[in-house]
């Protein structure tokens, strides 16, 4: 390092303390003596430098600098020289392998940083493959070493030390290699711990005469039996088990398994074959009715399930509820059979019916419920109608000790009066019992809808209560016990009171079902639903469904209509009301719902550009602008060689180009308009015919001049297409305008009477002819390339290898084209100058930014 130069941070061995104390020292005497004799001297800075002159660290040169402050003066020092004391080396890094086999490894190793004394030794230490103790398997100086007769697929750790005159380093960190070994052997073939419905759970066990410190992993693979998928890998691992997940139910599966170590894989095992559990069956269909319904007996049949669950069906059982009660179901028939004759019906009544089915699994949910009503018959006798009013009266006596008052001997019951014509209400009416010998001082009425169950509702000194909030068409009891100051007497005789019955109650859950009714009805069909109110003590015989201009439809008691013959694209106003033998219940809230539009009417089909291999056809409303052509699609047929139309396009556009067609051919076509009512009718059958092929395009003709005054034209041959002849076209463009000067099938021409000074230009085209009914037609390719012929006089200032007046013409040409090409590289310099410039000054302003 130069004694100027900036000193990095450097790392003092332990030997430079005593050295650095000495010349502190020296350097405070020196400061002392600079204030002593200099007071009035620029301070002054002192820079201690340290440069390894020597080898490994052992010889080191020290100076000072000497620096005033506030000028340029630097004063050096004389060099010093001293050296370190030298320690064991630095401790190595682990070996590494070179080769390995079943019995040997070779290793090899790097020396360390010798401190001071040059290595002489190393020392390797491993720990036999046992995993404890290390023990030393070599000393010397060389940097390799191979270990021999080692165990096959065995690991073993080592480390390493170096030693020179001072000692032995630290080991290196532990370095672990393995032995080479077999491949593990096939393993026995997975057993089944379990099946479940979607997943199998297997277990296999270790192949035999495996190394057991030799880690094994295992790969599982599966095939579905019959798919010719292949074994697919399930899963990899160490683990001797596995679950299998996500497969399907009551199907058979493949399974074999190999074992993998580091010298690779095992043989497969033997394959073997599990299934999966069936589940539960699925519903079978909704019941229904086989023949008449009597007022006694009914038949009924089903169907089975769509899904068995993967295993066969053992039996089905038919439930039944009456009155619509569908907390209490009874089974009236389980057979193997799908149908039923239930002959233990009641006239005029209400039945709900179900089935489930039965497997070996297990039983299956219920289906869904079929409702029945059984025809109600003339009345044979009548029954006495139950106690309502007055009661026969029961004496009970209660028996009193000989020191306390004798209880009332009670004769007590209500009496019932309905008030009003709302029918939500009563008015009990209690009679005096005998009070013996004590005032009654109050009654208690007990009330409830169950005799079992009634609870207190009124307690005081009055002879009559109104009970309110009642439910038309329910039975209720109650019962009476008088108080006086001796004790409680004993309850009455239960009364019964039944509240006459009224209109039903309002209609809830109104809604619209849009599944109900197909794509094709949508326009003119709504379907609704709602749910049965409370029948208010009378059943409900029908409904009444207002819709349109208050318009009313009655039907039966069901829960479901669907209105028909309404307007499309049209909103409806819905609302229901319930009847029975009283009346009408009030409206339900009304809904408001919108038919769906008519489909449209197919579009006209033209045919606007007529190609060869191609045609472009357009169709569409006039009226289908803006927002409604969004709503429109297309579907766009055509017939094929199969002999049937098929969709070629379908979307909102209005124009299709039908592409990869036959030449001068008949192509049929049909259309249809879709929205959201659906599909529209199909349109009738328009044919359109692609045209003949045209001629290609021919090249530039060429020219030979026989003599001053004629000029022949050549052009190349086309070949005759399909059996069609070709003629040529020859035209001439002057000065004087553009003129045909030949139509014909040769390939050649000859121009004369041309005038002097002046340029001509040709071009030609193909033409194809073929016959049709009314003659012979003509199809023409693009012309060609013009040719340049000048009778100008040839430019004495130009090249010897210009002849003629067509060389003049080349000349000229080739002049316009230098000129071009002048220009284009002359943009293409200054471009590629500018970037230049661009990369300088890039370059430099980074330079300046890095010396800052």
């Amino acid at each position: 390092m130069s004694p100027s130069g900036i000193l990095p941070p450097i790392y003092l061995p332990p030997g430079y303390i005593m050295l650095l104390g000495f010349l502190s020292a020296i350097i405070s005497w020196n400061l002392h003596d600079s204030e002593k004799y200099h007071q009035t001297e620029p301070p002054v800075t002192f820079e201690l430098a340290i440069s390894n002159s020597g080898k490994d660290g052992k010889y080191e040169n020290i100076y000072i600098v000497t620096t005033i402050r506030d000028s340029q003066q630097r004063t050096v020092s004389e060099v010093v020289s001293f050296s370190t004391p030298g320690c064991e080396p630095d401790p190595p890094l682990p070996p590494t392998l070179i080769n390995r086999s079943k019995s040997s490894l070779n290793l090899q190793w790097n020396g360390s940083n010798d401190n001071g004394s040059k290595i002489n030794s190393f020392l390797l230490e491993w720990d036999e493959g046992k995993g404890k103790d290390f023990k030393s398997c070599y000393t010397g100086t060389m940097k390799q070493h191979k270990i021999l007769k080692l165990n096959a697929s065995t690991k073993y750790s080592f480390r390493l030390a170096a030693k020179n005159n001072f000692g032995l380093s630290d080991f290196s960190e532990i370095a672990v290699f393995h032995t080479s070994g077999i491949m593990p052997p096939a393993p026995s073939p997975p057993k089944l711990k379990a099946a479940g419905i979607c997943n199998l759970s297997l277990e296999w066990c270790a192949p035999a005469n495996t190394n057991p410190n030799l880690s094994l992993t295992y790969v599982l693979e599966m095939e579905e039996a019959g798919s010719g998928l292949g074994f697919k890998p399930k899963y990899n691992g160490e683990d001797l088990s596995c679950t299998v997940r996500n497969l399907q139910r009551s199907t058979t599966y493949k399974f074999r398994i190999f074992a993998y170590n580091m010298e690779g894989r095992s043989n497969s095992s033997g394959e073997v074959k599990f299934t999966t559990c069936p589940d539960k069956p699925g519903s079978p269909t909704k019941p229904y009715i086989k023949g008449k319904i009597h007022a006694h007996k009914v038949k009924i049949g089903w169907e089975p399930p769509t899904d068995n669950g993967g295993t066969h069906i053992s039996s089905y059982s038919l439930e039944v509820s009456e009155n619509l009660d569908v907390n209490f179901w009874n089974i009236v028939y389980t057979g193997n059979t799908r149908e039923f004759l239930y002959n233990k019906l009641q006239p005029g009544t209400t039945y709900n019916l179900r089935v489930f089915c039965t497997s070996p699994v297990g039983q299956s949910q219920p289906s869904d419920i079929l409702t029945i009503q059984t025809p109600a018959l003339s009345p044979a006798y009548c029954q006495p109608s139950p106690l309502n009013g007055k009661t026969k009266s029961t004496e009970t006596k209660l028996q009193c000790g000989e020191h306390s008052l004798c209880a009332m001997t009670m004769t007590n019951f209500p009496t019932f009066h309905q008030l009003e014509k709302k029918f939500n209400f009563c008015v009990c009416v209690f009679q005096i019992p005998e009070c013996n010998g004590a005032e009654i001082t109050d009654y208690r009425l007990e009330w409830g809808q169950i005799e079992e169950s009634m609870h207190l509702i009124y307690t005081g000194p009055c002879l009559s209560y109104k009970v309110k909030g009642l439910i038309p068409g329910t039975t209720y009891f109650c019962r009476v016990q008088a108080v006086n100051t001796v004790g409680v007497g004993m309850f009455g005789i239960t009364g019964v009171v039944t509240t006459p019955a009224t209109v039903p109650a309002v209609v809830p859950m109104l809604h619209e079902v849009e599944k109900k009714v197909s794509t094709k009805l949508a326009s003119s069909c709504i379907a609704i639903q709602w749910e049965e109110p409370d029948c208010h003590g009378s059943p409900i015989t029908g409904y009444n469904i207002e819709y349109g201009d208050r318009k009313i439809l009655t039907i039966g008691r069901k829960t479901e209509c669907v209105l028909k013959n309404l307007q499309p694209d049209t909103i409806y106003k819905i609302r229901i009301q319930a009847i029975n033998h009283y009346g009408l219940s009030p409206f339900s809230r009304p809904i408001r719902t919108k038919t769906k539009p008519l489909p449209l009417e197919p579009p006209q089909l033209d045919c606007v550009a007529y190609g060869h291999q191609s045609l472009k056809l357009k169709w569409g409303y006039s009226s289908a602008k803006g927002l409604l052509s969004n709503l429109i699609n297309y579907n766009l047929f055509m017939y094929s060689r199969s002999g049937r139309f098929s969709v070629i396009y379908h979307g909102p556009s209005q124009t299709h180009k039908v592409q990869r067609l036959g030449e001068y051919t008949q192509y049929k076509f049909k259309i249809q308009a879709c929205n959201e009512a659906g599909e529209g009718p199909l349109s009738r059958i328009y044919t359109f015919k692609t045209t003949k092929t045209p001629p290609a395009i021919l090249k530039a003709p060429k020219l030979h001049q026989l003599n001053n005054n004629i000029c022949k034209i050549k052009w190349e041959s086309l070949k005759p297409i399909k059996g069609d002849p070709v003629i040529y076209n020859l035209q001439l463009i002057s000065d004087k305008g553009t003129n045909l000067i030949y139509k014909g099938p040769n390939t050649s021409f000859s121009f004369s009477n041309f005038l002097s000074n002046t340029r001509y230009r040709f071009k030609v085209c193909a033409g194809r002819q073929y016959k049709i009914s009314t003659g012979m037609q003509e199809i023409w390719g693009p012309y060609s390339p013009s040719t340049l012929f000048s009778t100008h006089k040839p430019n004495p200032r130009a090249g010897r290898g210009g002849k003629g007046n067509k060389g003049s013409g080349s000349n000229e040409q080739k002049g316009e084209k230098s000129g071009m090409e002048i220009n284009d590289n002359i943009f293409v310099l200054i471009l590629m100058m500018g970037f230049a410039l661009t990369a300088i000054l890039c370059a430099v302003v980074i330079q300046s930014f890095l010396i800052k």
